[in-house]
């Protein structure tokens, strides 16, 4: 046998010298059910808006949407007014291997848009932070691939997924925080 909600509240016992009515009783039932729906509201509503998390292709697409708008600015504004040579190699280690391409030293040099002397000492930066690794080339052993450890795709992982949730509302008790 199915029970509704109104057959599982059980209103307080009344004594008829105690002076709780009828309509009291009724009362505080009509809240409790009232309460219930608004609280089966809520939750419906949080899992509506529940934040869905972002698959490795969104978060590769944010990536090159941030590499590529800081190419933009640098052909727009005095390279000089800005700099992340780090932070642009992250970027290209992220998002480029998914296209297909396998970052050399000297390639991830490029994508820095800094000279090859200041882009190798931030890649030995990134290396000694433990966020790049360098491997052999399969066929010229002059040359060595680069790509981000785990540790730092991890937090690219991290980062990228805060900054795909930015602006996009989610849970109500979130929202406000």
């Amino acid at each position: 046998m199915h029970m509704s909600r109104q057959d599982k509240l059980i209103p307080p016992a009344a004594d008829e010298g105690d002076g709780v009515h009828d309509d009291d009783i009724m009362l505080e039932v009509n809240l409790r059910l009232r309460l219930d729906e608004v609280a089966d509201l809520e939750a419906g509503l949080l899992c509506i808006n529940a934040r869905r998390q972002p698959s490795q292709k969104d978060l590769r697409r944010l990536a090159r949407k941030i590499y590529d708008a800081r190419r933009m600015r640098d052909r727009l504004l005095d390279t000089q007014l800005f700099g992340e040579p780090a932070w642009d190699m992250l970027l290209a280690l992220y998002h480029l291997p998914a296209l297909g391409h396998m970052l050399t030293v000297s390639g991830l040099s490029c994508c820095s848009g800094v000279p090859a002397t200041t882009a190798l000492r931030w890649q030995n930066t990134l290396f000694s932070e433990g966020l790049i690794e360098r491997g052999p080339h399969e066929k010229d052993r002059r040359m060595q691939f680069v790509r981000l450890t785990d540790r730092g795709r991890q937090l690219l992982d991290r980062y990228l997924t805060r900054l795909f949730h930015c602006g996009k509302p989610g849970p109500a008790h979130l929202a406000d925080s």
